[in-house]
């Protein structure tokens, strides 16, 4: 049976980046302003969310698509790169790096097939991107964050043969992990354009993005993993050299909630139970209810939290204990617990 013929009758579920190639975009590129090409994806977007724009095409890929249109958008955010609050606008498309120490190519410095995640995703097929627009002192990925070329650099060619290793290991989706990911669009969706499996994609993310990048991200994510880490701007300042925390990732995560599955993840720090951790539940279970919550007590100090006495041991018995009893007492539905 061919692929088209396997799935026409599941259009609705396939994932969301997959539909985005059967969606036609029918303006020419090189002839749109920026602003227009913005208002065509946003539109296409909002009916793609509907559920009703992919009806009334053929199961066949067109270009330009939706998908296409993302990757132009892209391009040109590159030349000049806001995806993120840093807003550095560097010319990465000619060398230039800014925060995430990145210019045009994705490096893909660990990848591999994991059962150690949440279990409505696994087995999952995790490629590790290097580059980050933070610097967490506790970072476990530091070695992507310090050196970003390192590994090999990611290409339509060897992404199809990691998606299709994954398969063959049981894999039910791709699973994009950072650093953060994000700063690495560009090449994720150059190789998705590539891959010929419908393969879900969950997005491991810190979500320090701009409104721009998640818009970009609408209609790619079937899940996001998304960390919200500091219940405050000073913790986040002193922890991960990060400036306007808090507002952004309450922004994120309710737009990321309105397009797709969310998961949202705390990981406990010690010391960071009353200041961290407990603003982040009341949050969340006031205003996103209905969403996955993911309490990780699981916190092991690395890179540079050696050298913060606060930071540079694992969670007592009691920390442990303390922080089921905030997340009980917030009156969060759907809890997940990892120690």
């Amino acid at each position: 049976m061919k692929l088209t013929e396997m799935f026409s009758s599941k259009r609705q579920k396939l994932p969301f980046w997959w539909r985005c190639k059967f969606i036609p975009c029918h303006n020419d590129f090189a002839s749109c302003e920026t602003e227009k090409l913005w208002q065509v994806h946003d539109e296409l977007c909002r009916q793609l969310r509907d559920g009703r724009l992919l009806s009334r095409f053929p199961l066949q890929s067109f270009k330009p698509s939706l998908l296409d249109l993302k990757i132009e958008l892209t391009h040109r955010n590159y030349q000049s790169c806001t995806l993120c609050p840093w807003l550095c606008k560097v010319d990465r498309l000619n060398g230039m790096v800014g925060r995430c120490n990145l210019g045009v190519q994705s490096w893909v410095f660990r990848w591999g097939v994991l059962f150690s995640e949440e279990p409505f995703i696994v087995p999952t097929c995790e490629l590790f991107l290097s580059g980050c627009n933070m610097r967490c002192k506790f970072c476990q990925g530091w070695e992507g964050i310090v050196r970003t070329k390192i590994g090999e650099i990611l290409t339509c060619e060897n992404f199809c043969q990691m998606a299709h290793h994954g398969l063959n290991k049981g894999a039910t989706n791709v699973h994009f992990v950072g650093g953060e990911p994000t700063v690495n669009l560009l090449g994720i969706l150059h190789a998705l354009q590539g891959l010929n499996e419908p393969l879900p994609i969950v997005w491991n993310t810190n979500l320090f993005l701009t409104e721009e990048a998640m818009k970009l991200l609408d209609g790619i994510v079937d899940i996001f993993l998304a960390d919200f880490k500091f219940g405050n701007d000073e913790c986040a300042k002193k922890l991960s050299e990060t400036v306007n925390y808090v507002a952004t990732i309450k922004r994120n995560l309710i737009f990321a909630s309105q397009i797709t599955r969310l998961v949202v993840r705390h990981l406990v720090m010690p010391n960071h139970l009353e200041c961290c951790l407990e603003p982040v539940a009341q949050w969340v279970a006031q205003n996103l209810p209905s969403i996955t919550f993911h309490l990780m007590l699981n916190y092991v100090p690395d890179w540079k939290a050696w050298n913060e006495p606060n930071l540079s041991r694992r969670l007592t018995e009691d920390e442990k204990r303390k922080a089921k009893e905030i997340v009980k007492s917030a009156r969060l539905r759907k809890v997940l617990v990892s120690e």
